[in-house]
């Protein structure tokens, strides 16, 4: 590969990050909002976000398996062009059963996505593993950010519908760039997806494997939270889609802070203190955010809890990539990332129940709380589960 050629490769895999990340930020905006104006209760939008959820557990796994089969190039490609079938079902979707068949395909993309883009990106020449995760989780969250803001405004301007048609025209233009991802250490021949799989069941049978699952649990709960519960607070709130929309997309200037200027940092010998620090500061931000209805000091609470889920997402990003050969990278991924999942299913069902029984406020509370409690037992949940 001469070098002009190889910068826009690497030009591409940095890009379409940015591009599937809008395109996911806008539904995670798009969504909860569409389902509210539909009339529907908050349990019932928030079970529209987590029940999809469920099923994309399954296929993680297939897709972190189709990816060290097939080569992490060709699964992007794949999840690229599902992101647009995704948009084209939203512009029709117009009951709960549409509209969960809709944010399904969205979440079989996402989950063939993270695995095969972060497993190629710690393939990438130059730099630390630390570092070059920590520029792909940039561009992830740069993306977001924009996906975020752009879907509260062009609701407010052009509609759900017309908004749901700019969401597949940039996925199409992500499916584009695609085409021209870069090529990374070929994947072992004569394996097939079963053998393949079958070590993601060797994997789970450790537990410093589950130690991991709890880190990427936590660095999930924000766009959990933000893709469900956060938009209706603040439409209760009587904040505009715009503003929703705006306020949102702080959630996403933590991590990328975080991704370019700590990713040296994020190293498995400093993992308890990662741990506490970063549990700790999700349960402060939840906390923060059930105490006022204010936009800034709500904004800054959205910016914490993104920033917080940050360290956590290259916490677990890092130790994955540590612990595995380039030929089995997704699996590892795929299996020390199942909080990803785990989590935009759980998190909105009980906290939605929270909503619906007690209030936000409680709500939060009694989330942020628990989260400290989790801090607190740093010491004990390594000693469990990874005899540190």
């Amino acid at each position: 590969m001469n070098p002009p050629n190889s910068r826009f490769r690497l030009f591409a895999a940095y890009g379409t990050a940015v591009f599937w990340n809008v395109c996911m930020g806008m539904v995670q905006v798009l969504v909860p909002l569409y389902a509210l104006s539909l009339g529907f209760s908050v349990l019932k939008v928030s079970s529209v976000v987590a029940f999809p959820a469920l099923a994309e557990i399954l296929v993680r796994f297939l897709g972190g398996a189709l990816s060290d089969r097939f080569g992490e190039r060709r699964m992007l490609q794949v999840c690229y062009l599902l992101m647009a079938c995704a948009g084209l079902a939203l512009v029709s979707a117009e009951t709960y059963l549409e509209l969960m068949v809709a944010l399904g395909i969205a979440y079989f993309s996402r989950s063939t996505f993270w695995t095969s883009i972060q497993s190629l990106a710690s393939q990438l020449p130059g730099a630390s593993t630390g570092k070059r995760l920590g520029r792909i989780s940039a561009c992830n969250y740069g993306g977001a950010m924009v996906g975020l803001s752009v879907g509260g405004l062009v609701a407010a301007l052009l509609g759900f519908r017309d908004s749901f048609w700019l969401l597949t025209l940039l996925a199409v233009l992500c499916a584009v760039l695609g085409l021209a991802l870069p090529h990374v250490e070929a994947k072992p021949l004569g394996r097939s997806v079963w053998q393949i799989g079958a070590g993601i069941a060797r994997l789970l049978g450790y537990r410093r494997v589950w130690l991991a699952i709890t880190i990427s649990y936590a660095a999930a709960l924000p766009p959990s939270l933000t893709q469900s519960i956060y938009p209706l607070y603040l439409a209760q709130l009587d904040y505009g889609d715009q503003w929703i929309g705006l306020m949102l997309s702080s959630r996403s200037v933590g991590p990328i802070l975080t991704g370019l200027l700590l990713g040296a940092v994020i190293v498995p010998a400093r993992q308890r203190i990662i741990y506490a620090v970063g549990m700790a500061s999700l349960g402060l931000f939840l906390l923060g955010s059930g105490a006022t209805g204010g936009a800034i000091f709500l904004t800054l609470c959205i910016a914490g809890l993104g920033a917080a889920g940050g360290i956590m997402d290259l916490l677990y990003l890092v130790e994955a990539a540590e612990q595995s050969k380039a030929s089995d990278r997704s699996v590892a991924m795929a299996s020390m990332g199942l909080g990803w999942n785990l989590s935009p299913f759980i998190t909105p069902m009980a906290v939605g129940w929270l909503v619906e029984a007690h209030g936000y406020q409680f709500a939060f509370w009694a989330t942020g709380v628990f989260l400290l409690l989790v801090a607190a037992g740093t010491r004990l949940w390594h000693r469990l589960l990874a005899g540190m």
